[in-house]
Parts: structure tokens; C-alpha cells; sequence
């Protein structure tokens, strides 16, 4: 079967995705479907044919770096490949974005002619797969990062550029009693309450893990052991302003300072967790109706 420009422009049409061709100066000679998002002004007789990625784009920055990398790709005769976020409106969108130099002989001379590339709408398997990876790495009921995060966090580098590094166990005091007494609701707004009120203490770029039922660790970048004890005693006195029902909030907490890479981030969980369960033991002494 022979095919005639009008088959191959039906095949091209019929890839899924939009395919491409620039000249050597960038401007699009062919593309088999046009963005309507680029379309800001709604004009029927709009076209990307014959312009750059500086006319067309509506966000100047992908404008300028799709510019550059297919200056790039004429200069190298290479490939690319990457994933591209972009934005319209209120709407995010992910593009798998795909692009090659295209060769061709001219009087037996390898001379590239242009870029060629394939632009593939990836926006509902990315959304799926990042929500997929929030719920592994997430608490459902605080929103905090979970013990399989921590354990990621733990499986990679040292984190040297955090020191000095505190860590801190929590372990929220009369959860058994507010469970027992009011239920596992009344229970669950306690653990809200309480991250809420860890939130509200520590610095931004703190990191707040639940590893257990009533049991957390904070890691906290840039914080030496004086700030350390500073952060414990607003957290402790905030625990102590508060009641879930008519229970006391309170809080056991222990912290172990990083101020380099001679003690490994296990061990300094370890004992963090010996710290905080002998904060424990003595709020048990003095309450012994506290779990």
C-alpha cells in the first residue's frame, strides 16, 4: 500500500499526544494538535505556525527554556527528555515532553534540519501517583508524615547541612484515659489538638512524624540544645493550658542535639525515646491514674 501525504498526516494525527517539527530558528512548521490553553485571546484564526516558544507561551519561563534547550539540541544533534509542570489559570498540568534534533544528508553532509518532539498529557496518572505517595507517607488523622517516612528519612544521607540537629520523642500523656472515658473520637481530637499545638511551637522547617499511637519524633534543623529545651518548655506549658473533654492535656518529650556525624541518626532516636520515657515514668509517679 502506498501512502500519500494526506495517510501520513492521518497517522501523525493519530498519535496520542502532539507532535511537533521546528526549523533551525525554532518556529513551528507542523503540529498535529494546538493547545487551546495557549489560545489566551479566543481568536478563531489562531495559530502556533511559523512562531517560537517566546511568541506562543503564555508563561515567559517555559517560553525561554524551551527556546534554550532547542537551541541546545541544534547545536548537539542530541535527545531530551523530561516532565513539564505547567500552569493555566487555577489549573495545574503535566506534560511528558520528548524532543530530538532531526539529521538529515544535504550533498552527503549530515546536517540537522530541525527539532522534532512529542508533547504526552501525563497530568492524571502524575495527580494519581503523588496522591498515592501523600497517603503512603501520611497519617490519615493528623496529616503528619508517618513511620514508613521516617524510615525513608533514616535510610538516607546524614543530613549535615540540618546541624546542628535536634530530635525530639513525643509521647502525648492520657490517651488510654480520654479512650476509656469518652471515646475513641474524644481520643482522636486529643492527638489533633495536640499536633496543632506542636505546630503552632516549632519552626517551620521542623518535621513532625507519628510513629505510634500516642508516640511522635520532631526533627529540627538549626537548633542547638538551648533552643531545644526552649521549644520543650512552650510545648509542655501549651499541653498543660489545655483539656479534651475533662481531661488534662500533657505531654512527655525527650531530645537528643546533633552537632556532627559521630552519632548515627538511629541511635539518636534511641536516646531521645529513653529520655522521653523517663519524662514518662515520672508524670506516671506523679499521676498514676496517667497512661
Amino acid at each position: 500500500m502506498d501512502m500519500n501525504a494526506e495517510d501520513l498526516r492521518a497517522i501523525i494525527n493519530a498519535i496520542p499526544g502532539n507532535v511537533f517539527f521546528k526549523d533551525t530558528e525554532c518556529r513551528y512548521l507542523y503540529a498535529s494538535h494546538l493547545c487551546s490553553m495557549l489560545n489566551t485571546a479566543g481568536r478563531p484564526d489562531f495559530t502556533i505556525i511559523g512562531k517560537t516558544d517566546l511568541e506562543v507561551q503564555v508563561q515567559k519561563e517555559l517560553g525561554e527554556q524551551y527556546d534554550r534547550e532547542d537551541q541546545e539540541l541544534l547545536r548537539s544533534g542530541g535527545e531530551l527528555e523530561y516532565v513539564s509542570r505547567m500552569q493555566f489559570g487555577s489549573d495545574i498540568y503535566y506534560y511528558k515532553i520528548q524532543k530530538r534534533a532531526v539529521h538529515s544528508s544535504i550533498d552527503g553532509k549530515d546536517t540537522i534540519i530541525g527539532v522534532v518532539g512529542v508533547v504526552t498529557d501525563i497530568t492524571q496518572e502524575t495527580v494519581l501517583r503523588q496522591r498515592l505517595e501523600y497517603l503512603s507517607s501520611t497519617d490519615a488523622l493528623t496529616g503528619l508524615k508517618n513511620r514508613a517516612s521516617l524510615m525513608l528519612w533514616l535510610s538516607g544521607p546524614f543530613p549535615a547541612a540540618s546541624l546542628p540537629l535536634t530530635i525530639i520523642s513525643a509521647d502525648f500523656d492520657n490517651l488510654k484515659i480520654l479512650n476509656d472515658s469518652y471515646g475513641h473520637d474524644a481520643g482522636d481530637n486529643y492527638l489533633k489538638t495536640g499536633t496543632k499545638l506542636m505546630q503552632d511551637i516549632l519552626p517551620e522547617e521542623s518535621l513532625i512524624y507519628r510513629t505510634g499511637g500516642d508516640e511522635f519524633l520532631v526533627t529540627v534543623p538549626h537548633c542547638d540544645e538551648d533552643k531545644s529545651r526552649g521549644l520543650m518548655k512552650q510545648i509542655e506549658e501549651a499541653f498543660r493550658a489545655c483539656t479534651v473533654e475533662t481531661v488534662p492535656m500533657s505531654v512527655s518529650l525527650g531530645a537528643v542535639t546533633l552537632t556532627d556525624a559521630g552519632k548515627s541518626l538511629s541511635d539518636a532516636i534511641k536516646e531521645s525515646d529513653a529520655r522521653m520515657y523517663e519524662q514518662k515514668r515520672a508524670h506516671h509517679a506523679a499521676a498514676p491514674r496517667g497512661c
